[in-house]
């Protein structure tokens, strides 16, 4: 996922790289359609739900839509964000997509013999008589090849298919044949509308195929390889998480291995990360302990809650980013380096905020729920002080079982996302605590800067006069002290 990211980002820092001096025609609205004898002069770019080109363009054509299709020409580069794409007629350059399905056509035609595809999708699918010049470097779910291909394959996803001639290298990255899910995933895009038949993960090399290069995959299981690989294979086996009833029977000895393995690294990871918190910054680390103590099942769910929208969040946010900052700047025919400067600003942005979000979510987290466990052992065992020595030994022993638990199959996926909820929710409960404090200290000035109320007169007259009291009076000029005279007669 983080190489499909960087693929995304990628094209999206390609495509805003294209300098909008030589801009013709800009077309957006709900259909966007160039007419079979309409030439665009320059680069077209396009903001449009649906978008036809069957006439040509004489540049570049840049934007986004719901659904596109090429069945004119292209005489420069696409780089295109959409639903679905269909490539029916000629593109003079090389082929950028992100979206959710591609499709190039028979009928399609990539003139330039050094033009590349690049393709960000669910499903990138080449029919059988269409020609790729260059190389493939794609992301996604599916890669499906009855075309040829003359140059390199790069792939990273899940299932990758190959019934046709491949001129140079293949190197991919690929999922078990023995997954389920691909049927519910179908029956998620039919509302869609795509035109995609999804296949089952692995690499197929079919009888008609043939790899002039080196084939080099990785896959939890071997592909099924029936055509010709020229410059051999090379399969590098992934792990996956052993059963644990055959551990225990002995039945898979290196499951047992492939076990410590794992706990080894999650407790490599959360204790650098725990120690470093406690270390460095031993009271803001400690602080959402309070809160799990407290408050564990609201700790957990704002974590979930947060946790599901967050995806949803950041692509809207980078949705947000891209049409209304760079895109208006493109249709401003703004200077190019500007453009760059600032889409590179807020994309890094964007990025650095994602990270330090899933940091915290699946690290930080867990670490704190780690001292926390530890905490209650030792508290049960030696006791409590206090001391930073304490804290250190608490949470060495949290980290400990919480790597073995992790390691555990499907328990210990369970046991890692409660983990991360409870630890995230937690995170936040206090950072809403505090934001609420701070908030209430900067008010509290202006509170004491409101003047007093002024009694209205009608309430005033509701009021009575205060009741005097009997007190004795004060001396005064008719019992003047014997002897005393006010002045010298």
């Amino acid at each position: 996922m983080r190489r499909l990211w960087i693929g995304a980002i990628l094209i999206i820092l390609v495509l805003l790289a294209r300098d909008p001096s030589a801009a013709r025609e800009i077309r957006q609205g709900d259909q966007c359609e160039i007419a079979a004898n309409e030439v665009i002069q320059g680069n077209l770019f396009i903001l449009c739900r649906t978008l036809k080109i069957n006439g040509t363009v004489d540049g570049d054509v840049i934007g986004a839509a719901t659904e596109a299709q090429v069945n004119g020409t292209v005489l420069g580069d696409v780089y295109l964000a959409a639903g679905q794409l269909e490539v029916a007629g000629t593109v003079g350059s090389n082929l950028h997509f992100v979206g959710s399905v591609l499709r190039i056509l028979e009928s399609a035609q990539l003139t330039n013999e050094q033009a590349d595809l690049m393709s960000l999708s669910l499903s990138t699918f080449l029919e059988e008589g269409a020609r790729i010049p260059g190389n493939i470097s794609a992301g996604g779910y599916q890669l499906i090849l009855n075309g040829d291909v003359d140059g390199e394959i790069s792939f990273w996803g899940s299932a990758l298919q190959i019934r046709n001639q491949v001129g140079g290298d293949v190197d991919a990255v690929v999922g078990d044949p023995q997954s389920t899910g691909v049927s519910q995933l179908q029956t998620l895009i039919v509302p869609f509308g795509w035109v995609v038949e999804l296949v089952n993960p692995g690499l197929m090399v079919d009888s008609g195929g043939q790899i002039e290069g080196h084939l080099q995959y990785s896959a939890p299981t071997a592909g099924v390889i029936e055509g010709e690989v020229n410059g051999g294979t090379i399969f590098t086996q992934l792990v996956t998480q052993p059963d644990l009833g055959q551990i225990i029977t002995n039945e898979d000895p290196s499951g047992l291995r492939i076990l410590l393995a794992q706990a080894l690294r999650e407790f490599a990871v959360l204790a650098t990360v725990g120690l470093i918190g406690l270390t460095f910054l031993p009271r803001q680390f400690q602080a959402p302990l309070r809160s799990l103590q407290n408050r564990p099942l609201p700790s957990m769910g704002m974590g979930l809650l947060a946790f599901i929208i967050s995806f949803p969040v950041m692509i809207v946010m980078l949705i947000l980013i891209i049409f209304l900052v760079v895109v208006p700047l493109l249709l401003l025919q703004t200077d190019g380096l500007f453009i760059g400067l600032v889409s590179g600003t807020l994309i890094g942005v964007w990025g650095g905020t994602t990270s330090i979000f899933y940091f915290t979510a699946i690290f930080i987290s867990r670490a704190i729920i780690s001292l926390l466990i530890g905490r209650v052992i030792v508290r049960t065992a030696i006791g409590d002080d206090g001391s930073q020595r304490i804290a250190f030994i608490s949470f060495m022993v949290g980290v400990v079982l919480m790597a073995v638990l992790n390691s555990l199959p499907v328990f210990g996926i369970l046991v890692s996302a409660l983990a991360a909820f409870l630890g995230l929710g937690a995170i936040l409960t206090l950072i809403n605590t505090q934001f609420r404090s701070y908030r209430d200290q900067v008010n509290a000035p202006l509170n004491r800067m409101i003047p007093m109320r002024v009694p209205a007169r009608r309430d005033a007259a509701l009021r009575h006069p205060p009741l005097l009291e009997d007190r004795p009076s004060a001396p005064g000029m008719d019992n003047l002290p014997e002897g005393f005279e006010w002045w010298d007669d």
